[in-house]
């Protein structure tokens, strides 16, 4: 019962795309880097003086003006997530970084990059990468590549961000860090003290 209130927060932070920690995120000088699919390497997102946000668009309920620019026979999240961009919702993104997997959520990127003051942000910027579907050598080295063109390259150039290997180790050692925590029992570590 006593982890009742960090249960309520973080559901909480799960009603709204733009929320507590985005916002303080934004507030500390951050880059907000937005994206929608898992073979997008969220630790790439994270590198100093950014974070990755993956768009959702809770509280949706109908996506009337995304099906005005995007067909009515496309996934609802797609167009959920255009509906929100519509209403301004995600005017906190400095980049969409998007993988060519999803053709619906390949279709709201380009809607984000085509229409003009749909991200009401004047860094903002997108860019796609192409993941192959097959895991073999060259596929792997395919991956590599895109994400070294499409992410590390990008996020040096558009925004100067520090893509060194130093700042990439460092990214993944926190996001292993974060993870182990969200992985321990807290029954067990309260056994240990004990």
């Amino acid at each position: 019962m006593r982890d009742l209130k960090h249960l309520i927060y973080f559901e909480d932070l799960l009603q709204e795309a733009n929320n507590e920690l985005v916002r303080k995120g934004k507030e500390d000088g951050n880059l907000c880097l937005g994206y929608t699919c898992y073979f997008m390497p969220e630790v790439l997102l994270d590198l100093p003086g950014c974070f990755a946000v993956r768009l959702r668009a809770p509280k949706c309920t109908s996506p009337d003006m995304a099906s005005y620019y995007m067909s009515g026979r496309t996934c609802h999240y797609g167009r959920s997530l255009l509906e929100r961009a519509l209403e301004g919702g995600f005017n906190f993104i400095d980049a969409q970084l998007s993988t060519e997997t999803c053709t619906v959520t390949c279709r709201f990127q380009e809607h984000l990059g085509y229409m003009d003051g749909v991200i009401n942000n004047a860094t903002f910027k997108t860019e796609f990468t192409d993941v192959p579907f097959k895991k073999n050598e060259n596929s792997i080295d395919h991956y590599r590549k895109q994400l070294k063109i499409h992410v590390l390259d990008f996020l040096n150039r558009e925004f100067g961000v520090d893509t060194s290997d130093e700042a990439i180790l460092k990214a993944i050692e926190v996001n292993n860090e974060v993870n182990d925590i969200a992985q321990r029992d807290p029954r067990r570590a309260q056994d240990k003290r004990a």
